[in-house]
């Protein structure tokens, strides 16, 4: 899927394409593959990354965990940093950007990249005919 030219997409609130987060090495937890170039990364409590790599990799939905390469304890979208995937031979992407999201963001890139189904919508349900209530005079 193409991103917008502008670097912002709507997904429950902006969320930002372009982003300069970084994430602290050791605490990475978990991480989700979205398509062959992005990825959601999981750290302590319930931070979430949406990570995007310089280019493709067959190898993300393969890779039984990640590696990183980086000059410190912190994977960042710039110095060099990369992720490296580990199959048939490693694989080393450096990062592009890492914006960290919300859950509400986390559930629509899950949505949008078809891991997820859209909660349905809850149709409104039928009025309901209420009977008139009887009414007595006082004499």
């Amino acid at each position: 899927m193409a991103e917008p030219d502008n670097g912002v997409h709507q997904t429950g609130a902006d969320l930002n394409y372009r982003g300069n987060d970084c994430i602290l090495i050791r605490t990475v937890r978990d991480y989700t593959p979205l398509d062959s170039q992005h990825l959601l990364i999981r750290g302590p409590g319930r931070r979430t990354y949406f990570v995007t790599l310089f280019r493709p990799t067959v190898e993300m939905r393969g890779s039984m965990g990640l590696g990183f390469d980086s000059r410190d304890d912190q994977l960042c979208p710039y110095g060099g940093d990369a992720i490296v995937f580990g199959g048939i031979a490693d694989e080393r992407i450096p990062v592009q950007s890492i914006s960290r999201v919300t859950a509400e963001q986390e559930e629509q890139l899950l949505i949008r990249y078809g891991l997820k189904e859209p909660a349905e919508a809850e149709t409104p349900a039928e009025p309901v005919e209420v009977k008139p209530a009887r009414v007595e005079e006082l004499g």
